[in-house]
C-alpha cells in the first residue's frame, strides 16, 4: 500500500505544478511576483509545457534560487495539497543611499547594494566612503557605526531643524556628516562615538 501511494504521489498529474496560478507568494513588498516566478523557472502567465511534480522538486534548491534575488533576505517554501507551492519572503531593509560609481543605490545593514524599486519612497542620507572598506566584514562594521550615528542623531536632531544629508564613513574613527538647515550647509566631524553629545556641543 505504501509503494502504491508513493508511486501515485510521484507520477500522478494531480500533483503537477503547471502554472503561475499554482504558486502563492507572501511577504513581498518590493520583490515582484514575476521575479519570484522567473527564479523558480515558471512562466509568469499561462501553463508550462510540462508540469513538474511537487514531490520531485527540491524545495532547498528552489529556496536558493529565490534567495538569489537581491532584495530577498531569506525565503521559505512549502508544498500545499495537491499541487500548490507557497513561497514566503523576508525582504531586506535598506538603511541608506550609497553612491557607487556615480550611480545612487540603496544599501542594507549587511552592505548589500539594492536597486531602488519602482514602488517605494525612501528618505535616507547618502553614504560615502564605503569603497574604502576592504571587505564585507569591514563594510558591515562601518554600516553599524552609521546606524548608531543615525539612532543617536534622531533623538536630538528632530527638534533642532538640522537634517543629515550625507555621511562619510571613509574614516571609521571620524564620522563626517553634512548637516543642512534652510540654506545653511555644514560639514561636521563627529569622531567615532558619543554622537548625540557632540551634536549638542555643535548646537
Amino acid at each position: 500500500g505504501g509503494y502504491r501511494l508513493a508511486r501515485y504521489a510521484l507520477h500522478s498529474s494531480r500533483f503537477d505544478l503547471r502554472s503561475a496560478n499554482d504558486v502563492t507568494v507572501e511577504g513581498n513588498q518590493y520583490v515582484s511576483r514575476e521575479e519570484v516566478l522567473n527564479a523558480l523557472g515558471l512562466p509568469v502567465s499561462g501553463a508550462s509545457s510540462g508540469g513538474v511534480n511537487t514531490f520531485r522538486v527540491s524545495l532547498d534548491a528552489m529556496r536558493k534560487r529565490v534567495e538569489s534575488i537581491a532584495w530577498v533576505r531569506s525565503a521559505t517554501l512549502a508544498r500545499a495539497y495537491p499541487h500548490r507551492l507557497v513561497v514566503r519572503i523576508v525582504e531586506r531593509d535598506p538603511i541608506a543611499f550609497v553612491n557607487v560609481g556615480g550611480a545612487v543605490k540603496l544599501v542594507d545593514a549587511d552592505g548589500v547594494l539594492l536597486e531602488k524599486p519602482e514602488k517605494g519612497t525612501f528618505a535616507f542620507p547618502v553614504i560615502g566612503g564605503l569603497d574604502a572598506a576592504g571587505n564585507a566584514s569591514d563594510r558591515r562594521a562601518r554600516l553599524a557605526i552609521f546606524q548608531s550615528f543615525m539612532s543617536q542623531m534622531s533623538e536630538v536632531a528632530a527638534s533642532s531643524g538640522w537634517l543629515v544629508s550625507e555621511v562619510d564613513l571613509a574614516d571609521a574613527d571620524d564620522v563626517k556628516a553634512v548637516l543642512v538647515q534652510g540654506r545653511d550647509t555644514l560639514l561636521v566631524h563627529f569622531g567615532h562615538q558619543s554622537f548625540a553629545e557632540r551634536f549638542r556641543d555643535f548646537l
